[in-house]
């Protein structure tokens, strides 16, 4: 779960990232107010460094990702049988109502 909500948060960085520096960049008038504009430079640089801390957890938490799908799938051959053992001690009341209230003793 946390891996979800930090993946939404970097997304969000992201998103937020991107639109300062369109908003910066419809706020200069001509190219050159763009090459003087020192408040524009910073956030460039803010932003590629964000940009680089966020990629770098994306991909840590892509690979953590895959590590619980792979244990998740360990798993599921014993989920499977787990299920029909249960179902099968359930429909045993349908065979004989004696199994309805002896099922504790299996």
């Amino acid at each position: 779960m946390q891996i979800i909500e930090d993946n939404a948060r970097n997304a969000k960085i992201i998103y937020e990232l991107e639109n300062k520096i369109l908003f910066a960049l419809s706020d200069a008038k001509e190219i050159m107010d763009l090459l003087k504009n020192d408040d524009l430079i910073n956030i460039l640089a803010e932003s590629k460094k964000t940009s680089e801390e966020v990629g770098i957890q994306m991909k840590e938490a892509e690979i953590t990702e895959k590590d619980i799908d792979e244990t998740r799938e360990n798993f599921r051959p014993v989920a499977y049988r787990s299920s029909l053992l249960f179902f099968c001690i359930i429909d045993l009341a349908i065979i004989d109502p004696m199994y309805q209230y002896s099922l504790q003793w299996f």
